[in-house]
């Protein structure tokens, strides 16, 4: 079991190396620079944890597969916000496909055909399944949160696969899903608000958010009943660190 000091040294320095990668001054002067996804990193350094690779070597398959990820949700932002200007839509797209060479670029450099094959194929799946949410509207519920699942947690659990860690991959898909429903409830124009005020489920935004909460507490209890298959570094992160009171609520819906 890693110490608490200890992960968050690793987590911290593997965001470093991530946010230097993501650094340029011009873009830096244009648009927002994007956000780490910290629980993101924990899930891949427990990935790499027990691979035979260096640490060097785990660090560096680490930071590309985080910059597919941020190249990823940084092209989802064309389609999320409403642009001042149309430049500012178009250095979002620029930025997004630098972002990708950049990972394009560092996969080469890791000469892992193998990688390089299967990461490919998870970001035609992510993509795909982004085009079936923008055609959300006539999916039914079911289909468009397995999408919304999928788009999310495929990259993460193809890494899973490769490094045969199967057990965990129930836990990373509810674990990444909960940090995207959480998002999904707040945001006005999000993928799931968009849809349920346009398909015939609720009639206002209080009923969207109590759907959203009771697919969040589904995928609660799905976390905490495969959770003790795993490493403590995974209660003890998720527990701590992002759920501190996910016990309590699925206290709740058991006895509600």
């Amino acid at each position: 079991m890693v110490s608490v000091n200890s992960l968050s040294f690793e987590l911290a320095d593997l965001k470093d190396k991530v946010s230097k990668k993501i650094t340029h001054s011009y873009i830096k002067n244009q648009i927002k620079k994007p956000k780490i996804d910290l629980d993101k990193l924990f899930v891949l350094n427990e990935l790499y944890k027990n691979t035979s690779m260096s640490r060097s070597q785990k660090e560096d398959y680490i930071v590309v597969i985080m910059l597919i990820d941020i190249a990823l949700k940084t092209h989802d932002l064309v389609n999320g916000n409403n642009y001042n200007k149309e430049t500012d839509k178009q250095l979002t797209v620029l930025v997004g496909d630098y972002y990708s060479g950049m990972y394009y670029y560092l996969l080469a450099q890791l000469e892992d055909v193998e990688m390089i094959n299967k990461l490919a194929s998870s970001i035609k799946i992510i993509n795909e399944e982004k085009m079936n949410l923008h055609y959300a509207t006539n999916k039914t519920e079911d289909e468009v949160y397995q999408s919304l699942l999928n788009s999310e947690t495929e990259l993460f659990t193809q890494v899973a696969k490769i490094n045969h860690e199967y057990e965990s991959i129930p836990v990373i898909e509810s674990f990444l899903m909960l940090n995207r429903l959480k998002t999904e409830k707040i945001v006005e124009n999000s993928i799931l608000n968009i849809y349920y005020k346009t398909s015939d489920f609720v009639k206002n935004d209080h009923s969207i958010n109590d759907l959203i909460e009771s697919k969040m507490n589904d995928f609660k209890i799905k976390l905490d009943t495969n959770l003790n298959k795993l490493s403590n570094n995974y209660s003890d992160y998720i527990y701590n660190n992002t759920f501190d009171s996910i016990q309590a609520n699925i206290s709740q819906v058991e006895e509600g």
